[in-house]
């Protein structure tokens, strides 16, 4: 496959004249290795940003569209701390239609997920999720996070754009493995929309993830895939986002979301949408998230040495077992499927305690089920 036929290539001196960091900034450095790009030199990169300038299947314009106006400002930040191989392939050609943008980026990410390559994609708008959710379609365990003010989903017979793209997603996917929506405000969706939505597996309200935020550490962990939507961000601090909510995550929390899902190795995928290109400081925001994206990346590292540890719980056949990383203090359980196959699930250590003193973990149980349902 060649990368080149689907992108039109970056200009890096837009985007890196008169930076006050000079040689200490980010864009050079992705500039050098986007210079080297070839099909050798792939299979040594770490991670490849690529713009998808497209809002609900309509182009936007050369040099204003949110991808380029991210890059202006993301190129200014400081240089990591050690070097990660980060190419940029640019923005993606417009297709004649939504589902030729698809397509396109379905190709984009198989292909990069075979060289093991990290995918960052700068939206766009938020519906691009379902090109990205088809590289995935025949992975068993396919696990898509999302994190989102609103549950876009169908409420009536209004017609398709990224309001309520998760229906068509839903349906393309019947098998979606996992679906964890992170961050949703309980006066913009309601219990009753959550619960009568098929697909959801795990919800976090934003009023959760700020008691404890590491609480999304453990489900960012599993996921394959991490759809940010800047809505969910509060109008003040992100004030181009389509949603306009006057309540939601502070720039911070965005950031720390985007850093433990770059440190998951079984994270390849990162996209970024509904930026918006009206105000500057969402831009610069974006390209925060971005980069603390990267932070964490360079600091992901295989699983080490695990301990297991065995529960023990009246009515169970079976112990429930959990395994320890004691270098980084995470936690998993495994469970089991009536066909045998085994997943290990990222959990808390406070689901550890709970089982040891013989109480079910609530989360086991529904995977459980969830890989008895696969079994099916």
């Amino acid at each position: 496959m060649n990368l080149a036929d689907y992108f039109e290539p970056v200009d890096f001196s837009r985007f890196t004249t008169g930076n006050p960091l000079g040689k200490y900034a980010l864009g050079p450095v992705i500039e050098k290795s986007s210079e080297r790009i070839s099909d050798d030199a792939f299979q040594k990169l770490d991670a490849v940003i690529l713009g998808v300038p497209v809002e609900n299947g309509k182009p936007q314009k050369k040099g204003t569209s949110a991808p380029d106006k991210i890059r202006n400002e993301l190129y200014r930040l400081a240089a990591l701390a050690q070097n990660l191989n980060i190419a940029d392939l640019g923005n993606l050609k417009p297709a004649t239609s939504p589902k030729g943008t698809y397509l396109a980026l379905r190709d984009v990410v198989e292909y990069l997920r075979e060289l093991k390559v990290v995918a960052i994609i700068l939206g766009g708008s938020q519906d691009l999720t379902l090109g990205i959710a088809e590289a995935f379609k025949n992975d068993r365990f396919f696990w898509l996070s999302v994190v989102d003010a609103v549950l876009d989903v169908k409420k009536g017979t209004e017609t398709f754009d990224s309001t309520n793209y998760l229906t068509r997603l839903f349906k393309n996917l019947p098998n979606l493995f996992h679906f964890s929506l992170i961050g949703y405000q309980n006066h913009l969706v309601g219990e009753k929309l959550i619960h009568k939505t098929n697909g959801i597996s795990e919800h976090l309200r934003l009023g959760q993830l700020r008691d404890d935020i590491s609480q999304t550490e453990f489900l960012l962990r599993n996921s394959d895939v991490l759809s940010f939507d800047m809505g969910s961000i509060k109008y003040t601090e992100a004030p181009s986002s389509r949603q306009n909510n006057p309540n939601g995550l502070r720039g911070e929390e965005a950031c720390q979301l985007a850093r433990y899902a770059g440190l998951s190795p079984q994270l390849g995928t990162f996209g970024l949408f509904e930026t918006g290109n009206e105000h500057p400081i969402s831009a610069s925001l974006a390209a925060e998230i971005t980069w603390y994206f990267l932070e964490g990346l360079l600091h992901r590292k295989p699983w080490g040495e695990r301990t297991v540890y065995k529960a023990e719980i009246d009515g169970l056949d079976h112990p429930v077992v959990f395994l320890h990383e004691p270098e980084s203090g995470r936690w998993w359980f495994k469970v089991k499927s009536v066909s045998g196959e085994v997943c290990e699930i990222a959990c808390s250590e406070e689901e550890y305690r709970k089982a040891s003193e013989n109480e079910i973990p609530g989360r086991w149980l529904k995977f459980i089920q969830e890989m008895d349902d696969l079994s099916k």
